[in-house]
Formats: structure tokens, C-alpha cells, sequence
């Protein structure tokens, strides 16, 4: 990994990135009443946008493009430029917000990292790396090679086109970041301002479990790659003093919103009306990974994420179909809950324990990790984890006079685990939908991912699980899941030539086909999901 001089590398403009564009998003969530002109701010002065707009950047992202994308649910209803996604129709400028958008957090943070080393600021250089990483982690996924050791170098210094670095450099980087931010933070250090860490209170300790939770989630990304990964996570477990991760749901990384201008999630007041919320209909993966129809069962998580139509019973709707099956595979669908989800005070989640946990079992399970518990129990603990991270919302929740409301109790998810559809015993049984102990833990992991920035479609190209009914919608991209996301047209115009490179170092074309390093389809010749669903 790069030693920690690493934070002299990036210096300069946002331009460095090669064409990160203000699409105006940035000016319009931050609301922090002093003006963030570059060299006139103190860090902290830098914090609170920072912080909130990632919260509404990851709830954005996995509404917008990753719940649709990764087949979670699918707007239906409403033809616009959206409704197209889950048929896997990505336009230009869905690319161009997508590349922009974490390039330019990303900036932010270099601008509080940079402010913070001219003012002597430690604690807000550390968390600067730290939420630095998240965004460019993003950005490395989504698209592949990316700008990072000239990243933010711009015309000032000469540098206009800068070069790509390979995704595997990019990680070693990202958690290079990590690594220095958590050797700052283990100093102690007490913030210039404080008061503003609504998420952990200024307390250095959560911060640095956030960091190697952050890091242990990229070792797990290029896991099947880099077999040297689940060494550094096996060293993590090893040595808890040296390495805290998330230890319950209280150190998780969560947002919180008051719901008052300017603290309000992406669902502020009128953002999204309900009748536009309710075109976004969960699918057959996710009702079917939820719900025994036979037993009249389901997850109580099932009435977080949607609300039946009507008195229909749960019933999920069919991704990527196309328009004339819609009327059909779409009759009495669920739709996403918007007392529960869209709300302006609803908070917003960027790494759970959940995670860590399913990290553990899929670890355990595969024989590359030594724990002292078995699979079976991390599995359990990360979805009883997911089901305490959700069970606040039930407070939203819109319960019919006829019905009682949903408990999320230790004996309602002591129930869930011997549902057919998520206990673990029922693998070896042979009545599990699942075929293995593996599809169970990853097809979970991908459930409590639900509405968490682009994680769901993340972790589905990293195993391929669950296994997605491709409808016959999805023509436009030849009935394949995007492996990643195309260089946008500012990329292409002004940095050809080292995206090229990057694009021959990749192995392919500048299109939805090529697949990521760490991905199944680069390490397995193909995918698992290649049937066409036909209604």
C-alpha cells in the first residue's frame, strides 16, 4: 500500500478528475449558511455539507439508479428517463451524473482535507480521507479505472488530461486513505468546532470503527480477486485492539436527519410526491425472498420497503419486462412504502453492522476466514442486524384497522430464521429456494442492502447472487445486468487518450459489457443469470 505521504499526491482543482462538471447538485444540498470558496473556509466550516450530502447521495443513488439497475424494484408507471433503468435503458446523461457526482464529493473532501492541513485541523483532515474514500470507492466501482494519483490536479499545475490508475491501485489507495486517517484519529485529536458530528459525536473511536469497516468492505469487494484480501480481513479479526470494526448497530454508519431545513433527507417536503413514490414496485426477487405465500408469511422488513395494493396479497413485479407485459406482470404489484421511506427526517445508511457480519459468515463459510462461531451464527446475527437497523421505521409504518402491527422483537426474528426463505438449516435440508449455504448469505446480503447507495448492484456483480429472472425488456443492453457504467462524453472528449489506455488495460469497449476486475462475469468467463424471462 502507499505510505502515508500519500496525502501530498492530490493537490489542486476539481478539473484534475478530467471533467467533473458542477451539475449544480452540490450548491443545491449544501446549505451551510457560510460560502464555500476555496481558501476562504475553515475545515469545519466544510464539514456539514460533506456529511449530509452523503447521506442524501446514497439514498438518491440506490431510489434513482441502483434498486432498478440491480432488479430490487422498478418505477412502471411513470415514462420518464427513469422509468427505463430497470429495462437497463441508461441514457448519457445517467452516466454524466453518475461519474460527476462522486468525483465531485470527492473534490469537497480533498478541499476539507487541504483546509484542514493549512489550518493545523487533524480531526477534520481524518475525516476528510475517510469520506473521500467512500465516494471514490464508488466512483472506482462503478466505472473501473478512474483518475487518483493525478486526480485533482488541474490546469494550474499543467495537468489537463490527466492519467488513469488500474482498479486494483485504486483500492490499494483507498485504503491507503483509510490507514492514515485512522492514524490520525488514534492520536486523539478534538475537533476545531465541535458539536457538528450528529452521526458519532466527535468521538474519534466510532470514527476509526467506520474506517475499518469501510476498509474491510473494499478487501471484501476484490476478495475474489486479490486472494491476498481475506489475509488483511483474517489480520483484522485477529487483532480487534489495532483494527475495531462495527461491533452492534449503535457504531454503524447512519445519517441522521431532524427533517428541518436544511437537515432533511433526499425526501425533503415535495421532492417526490407519494403518487410518484408508489410507480416504484418492489420485484419478484425481493417479495419472493420475503414472503411464503403458503403460510401467509413475511419478513417484517416486507412492510418497511412496500405497501400491497389494496387488499392483494404481497406480490412482486417483473424488472426489465417490457411495456406490453407490464399491464400484467405489474397487476397489484407492491410499491414502495412512502410513509416509511419518503420521509424528509428518514435517515440515511452508508455501512451497517449487518455488513460486517455478513462479511464473517460468507468468510467462515467459504473456509477463509478462522472465527470463533460458525457460519450459520454470523448469518443469523447479520440478518437479525439488518432487521434492528430497519425496525425504527416501523413507527411510519401505515397499519390497516383489520391488521396488528409488524413486531420486530427478538422472538419476530427468531421467527424469520425459520422461514423457508432465509433459515439456514433449510439448505441442508433441502427445502430452501436457495441451493447452497454460499447463494443463502449472499442473496441476504443483497436484501439488507436495500436503499443503500449503490451497494445492492455492487455486491450482485461481485457474486451474481441472487440469481435474476432477466425479462425480455432489457433488450437495449442484450439482456445482460451492466457490468459497469460508460465514461461519460466530457471523459471522452477531453481525456481520450488515457481513457483508452484504461479501456485496453480493462479489456474492452467503453460500454455496459466490460466487466470490472473483481467482478464474477471478469473471473468466471460469463454470468450466472443468462436465462430471459418470458410472462
Amino acid at each position: 500500500l502507499i505510505m502515508r505521504y500519500i496525502k501530498h499526491i492530490i493537490t489542486a482543482a476539481v478539473l484534475g478528475l478530467g471533467l467533473v462538471s458542477c451539475t449544480g447538485k452540490f450548491e443545491q444540498i449544501n446549505t451551510n449558511p457560510n460560502k464555500n470558496t476555496v481558501g476562504t473556509v475553515q475545515a469545519y466550516n466544510l464539514f456539514e455539507p460533506i456529511f449530509y450530502s452523503a447521506g442524501k447521495w446514497s439514498v438518491f443513488f440506490a431510489y434513482q439508479y441502483a434498486g432498478p439497475i440491480s432488479g430490487q424494484f422498478a418505477n412502471t408507471k411513470n415514462y420518464t428517463s427513469t422509468a427505463y433503468i430497470h429495462q437497463w435503458n441508461i441514457t448519457e446523461s445517467h452516466f454524466q451524473s453518475m461519474w460527476d457526482d462522486p468525483a465531485r464529493y470527492g473534490y469537497d473532501c480533498y478541499h476539507m482535507i487541504t483546509t484542514a492541513q493549512k489550518h493545523s485541523d487533524p480531526y477534520y483532515e481524518a475525516l476528510g480521507y475517510i469520506f473521500k474514500a467512500y465516494h471514490l470507492s464508488n466512483l472506482v466501482s462503478l466505472f473501473g479505472d478512474i483518475p487518483y494519483t493525478e486526480a485533482y490536479k488541474g490546469p494550474s499545475e499543467g495537468l489537463k488530461t490527466p492519467a488513469f490508475d488500474s482498479q486494483q491501485d485504486v483500492f490499494g489507495f483507498l485504503c491507503a486513505d483509510l490507514e492514515y486517517a485512522i492514524s490520525i484519529l488514534k492520536e486523539n485529536p478534538k475537533p476545531s468546532y465541535g458539536g457538528l458530528d450528529t452521526m458519532y459525536g466527535d468521538k474519534c473511536e466510532k470514527w476509526i470503527k467506520f474506517a475499518n469497516s469501510l476498509k474491510m468492505r473494499l478487501l471484501n469487494r476484490i476478495s475474489n480477486a486479490d486472494p491476498s484480501a481475506w489475509g488483511k480481513i483474517q489480520e483484522m479479526v485477529n487483532n480487534p485492539a489495532d483494527y475495531p470494526v462495527f461491533e452492534s448497530v449503535e457504531d454503524q454508519a447512519v445519517i441522521p436527519y431532524s427533517g428541518v431545513d436544511p437537515y432533511q433527507s433526499y425526501f425533503s417536503t415535495g421532492n417526490i410526491t407519494p403518487d410518484n413514490f408508489k410507480n416504484y414496485k418492489l420485484s419478484e426477487e425481493v417479495v419472493n425472498m420475503m414472503y411464503d405465500p403458503e403460510k401467509k408469511y413475511a419478513d417484517p422488513r416486507l412492510s418497511i420497503f412496500g405497501l400491497k395494493s389494496g387488499k392483494a396479497d404481497w406480490k412482486g413485479t417483473v424488472p426489465g419486462s417490457a411495456d406490453s407485459d407490464l399491464p400484467v406482470v405489474d397487476k397489484d404489484a407492491t410499491h414502495l412504502n412512502t410513509n416509511t421511506l419518503n420521509r424528509n427526517n428518514a435517515p440515511s445508511r452508508l455501512l451497517e453492522y449487518s455488513e460486517i457480519l455478513f462479511i464473517y459468515a460468507e468468510g467462515v463459510q467459504k473456509g477463509k476466514l478462522t472465527m470463533p462461531k460458525n457460519a450459520k451464527y454470523y448469518y443469523e446475527e447479520a440478518v437479525k442486524a439488518s432487521v434492528q437497523t430497519w425496525a425504527p421505521f416501523a413507527e411510519y409504518n401505515e397499519v390497516a384497522a383489520d391488521e396488528q402491527p409488524v413486531s420486530f422483537n427478538d422472538d419476530a426474528i427468531a421467527t424469520l430464521l425459520k422461514a423457508k426463505f432465509a433459515s439456514y438449516d433449510a439448505v441442508a435440508a433441502g427445502t430452501s429456494p436457495f441451493a447452497t449455504a454460499e447463494e443463502l448469505i449472499l442473496s441476504q446480503k443483497w436484501l439488507s442492502l436495500f436503499w443503500n447507495g449503490f451497494e445492492a448492484y455492487n455486491e450482485w456483480r461481485r457474486n451474481e447472487y441472487p440469481i435474476i429472472s432477466i425479462a425480455s425488456g432489457t433488450i437495449t443492453n442484450d439482456h445482460e445486468m451492466p457490468t459497469r457504467f460508460q465514461y461519460p462524453m466530457t471523459v471522452r472528449t477531453s481525456n481520450s487518450a488515457n481513457m483508452a489506455v484504461a479501456l485496453d488495460r480493462m479489456g474492452g469497449a467503453n460500454d455496459m459489457h466490460t466487466p470490472l476486475w473483481w467482478s464474477y462475469k471478469a473471473l468466471n468467463n460469463g454470468s450466472r443469470s443468462e436465462h430471459v424471462y418470458q410472462k
